[in-house]
Order: C-alpha cells, then sequence, then structure tokens
C-alpha cells in the first residue's frame, strides 16, 4: 500500500522551487532575528527553523510570514511559474499608460500643426 499523503513530494526535480530557503535568505537579509519573526508568528523559534528547511509550506503560512516581514513570498514564488501572470495594478497601470501615450500623440500632432502655422 502506498502512502498518499506525500505525493507532492515524491518527484522533487524542478518541479517547485523550495520555499524554506526563500524564507531563510530573505531573513537573513533583513535586520531582523529569526526570534523576532518567530514572536511575530506567535510560534517557537524552533518552529520558524523548521519552516526554513522545508520544500513545501501551507498557504496560510507563506500568508502570514509575508504579513510578519513585509514581503510577497507568494508573488515572489508566482515569478518562478512557466507563464506570466499580470496583477490588477499592473493592468490599470498599462491601462493608464495607454491613455497618456494616446494624449501625447495628439499633442505632438498638434503642436506640428502649430508649428506649421507660425511658419506661414
Amino acid at each position: 500500500m502506498t502512502d498518499n499523503n506525500k505525493k507532492h513530494s515524491l518527484d522533487r526535480g524542478d518541479q517547485y522551487p523550495q520555499v524554506g530557503n526563500f524564507i531563510n535568505y530573505h531573513i537573513s537579509q533583513q535586520l531582523v532575528t529569526k526570534a523576532d519573526v518567530a514572536r511575530a508568528l506567535n510560534i517557537r523559534p524552533k518552529g520558524l527553523t523548521a519552516y526554513c528547511k522545508r520544500d513545501t509550506l501551507q498557504f496560510a503560512v507563506l500568508w502570514k510570514l509575508s504579513l510578519a516581514l513585509k514581503h510577497n513570498f507568494i508573488a515572489q514564488l508566482g515569478e518562478y511559474l512557466p507563464y506570466r501572470f499580470e496583477t490588477i495594478r499592473e493592468k490599470a497601470l498599462k491601462e493608464e499608460l495607454a491613455q497618456k501615450e494616446a494624449i501625447i500623440q495628439k499633442m505632438e500632432i498638434q503642436m506640428e500643426t502649430m508649428r506649421e502655422l507660425i511658419k506661414k
């Protein structure tokens, strides 16, 4: 009989990045100790050390770590997916940029027309 509880960990290949490495690296880059982060998460420091050694973590844990460290681990991991995801903010900024480019183009046409009128 096979163990169905750990099917996700059987194929370790290059399928997904190890989440614990992201967390450990980010904590080491900030001016914060693991004990401080553990207190913010209301867990023991050994629990945080265990998180840093894990290949995978539950979404809720990633969410809490993101809030405690003020870093979006979920988006960071999303960058490793083979396809591009566009956030709502990015879409809004692209629309705003397109509108402003259209305005600039109209103004350039008007400016060229004014130059031609001035020359006459």
